[in-house]
């Protein structure tokens, strides 16, 4: 008889757990979340890379780096390369009006203003792209989603506030960076029904091939240098992670969320971006955050919290 009950108890216990992490599953989204903290340890890392790089042949290198990372994945899963004739311009715009707006802008960006305002600014592709996509008639925006999305970019703001400062900030730079975050949204929403049909792995590659050939060209004398005077191990490796990793796997990961939550759903997680840059500073470089930077770590959960559409369980769609 105790055997039984205790039999009884461990299944009850299975089962309230089962529960609980249905109801999580309907909540955060594994692959952004993987995706944001991928993007979060590259801020230490590509400054590693800066050391032994010149900033612009890091920058030309990675996109190729990617590809190639991305060409292996498709060979070994034995998947071809190409897409429909009848698919090419929608995703030559994605890659260019979207994927090299986003990473040329963003350079460029970053060059001419503080790393706060670039932190910040960069937050509001979701707050840019959730408007847009509405009045287009794309994706209904709904309270609760525009709530969080508010939410999350006030949470930002309290997030950088310690961290930024007027130097070096120009009106050209925010406005290159406010350009980059108008191609993040294009990133997320334009390639969708291509990830649909060809799979993550396969379109981000062919992005991120269009963004190399845009950030090779004025690369090229600095690409000389590199051969000539070749950086260090730890350069390398900043390479390869914000590449192979940052690059590839992150934006891939990236493309499979947006495809399964939806695009405002998924640009709320651009969010907290900066937040875990923050937290892993804190171990890696000894950066430790404020009380303020963990109140507004704390209210961009929140708000991405608010921005998700609750998903149906699996019981409901059976």
């Amino acid at each position: 008889m105790d055997a039984q009950r205790a039999g009884a108890a461990e299944a009850a216990k299975a089962g309230r757990l089962a529960t609980w992490t249905k109801k999580v599953a309907r909540v955060i989204d594994l692959p952004a979340l993987v995706a944001v903290a991928i993007w979060g340890a590259a801020f230490p890392v590509i400054k590693v890379g800066y050391e032994g790089f010149p900033p612009l042949a890091y920058a030309a290198l990675r996109p190729v780096l990617s590809v190639l990372a991305l060409l292996l994945v498709l060979g070994w899963q034995h998947q071809p390369v190409l897409v429909e004739r009848r698919d090419w311009p929608r995703l030559l715009l994605a890659g260019y009006a979207g994927m090299a707006v986003f990473q040329a802008s963003f350079l460029y960006g970053l060059a001419r203003t503080s790393a706060g305002h670039s932190a910040l600014l960069l937050c509001a592709s979701p707050l840019l792209g959730a408007p847009l996509l509405a009045v287009a008639g794309v994706v209904p925006l709904t309270r609760r989603a525009a709530l969080g999305l508010l939410c999350g970019f006030l949470g930002v703001g309290l997030v950088v506030l310690d961290r930024s400062s007027g130097a070096g900030v120009t009106l050209l730079g925010d406005a290159l960076t406010l350009l980059a975050a108008l191609g993040w949204v294009g990133v997320t929403v334009l390639p969708q029904p291509l990830v649909a049909r060809y799979g993550a792995v396969r379109i981000t590659m062919w992005m991120l091939a269009a963004s190399a050939t845009v950030l090779l060209p004025p690369a090229w004398r600095e690409l000389i240098q590199i051969v000539r005077h070749p950086p260090g191990l730890l350069p390398w490796l900043s390479l390869l992670y914000s590449s192979v990793i940052a690059m590839a796997l992150a934006n891939a990961l990236w493309q499979q969320a947006a495809h399964r939550l939806g695009t405002v759903a998924t640009l709320a997680y651009f969010y907290l971006q900066p937040v875990g840059a923050i937290l892993l500073a804190w171990p890696l470089l000894g950066e430790r955050p404020s009380w303020l930077q963990l109140l507004g770590g704390g209210i961009v959960c929140l708000g991405v919290a608010l921005a998700q559409s609750p998903r149906p369980s699996a019981d409901a769609s059976t």
